[in-house]
């Protein structure tokens, strides 16, 4: 008995001290570590700047349920009155790390090459 309780404290404590060690961030495809922030080029099917939402589908993705309603903050917020449905553009989405949700951040038109010249 007297040797069996020193190992249970022994094993406790170990297993407390690799439960503390912090975790490494998952790597995303280009193998660095995610930082909460994700790029995203879609086509915008409306805009609402008086509550701070855009709604954008996936391009050459024609369903509605692809359609996705995304809240913006930010410098992003000045950007939604130049932007209109049908335009391309790039998202930059952040992620909040306390309530994990997806916000816009900022939005960028994509540039249209014309090939008539």
């Amino acid at each position: 008995m007297r040797k069996l309780i020193p190992a249970v404290v022994l094993m406790l404590a170990a297993g407390s001290a690799v439960a503390q060690e912090p975790q490494s961030p998952p790597a995303n495809e280009s193998g660095q570590a995610a930082r909460g922030k994700k790029e995203m080029t879609a086509i915008v099917v409306s805009t609402d700047a008086s509550v701070k939402m855009i709604t954008v589908r996936m391009e050459g993705d024609m369903s509605a349920a692809a359609e996705q309603a995304l809240p913006v903050t930010g410098t992003a917020v000045a950007r939604l009155s130049t932007i209109k449905a049908g335009d391309k553009v790039k998202l930059v989405l952040t992620t909040d790390p306390a309530t994990s949700k997806a916000s816009v951040t900022s939005i960028e038109k994509s540039k249209v090459v014309s090939d008539t010249q």
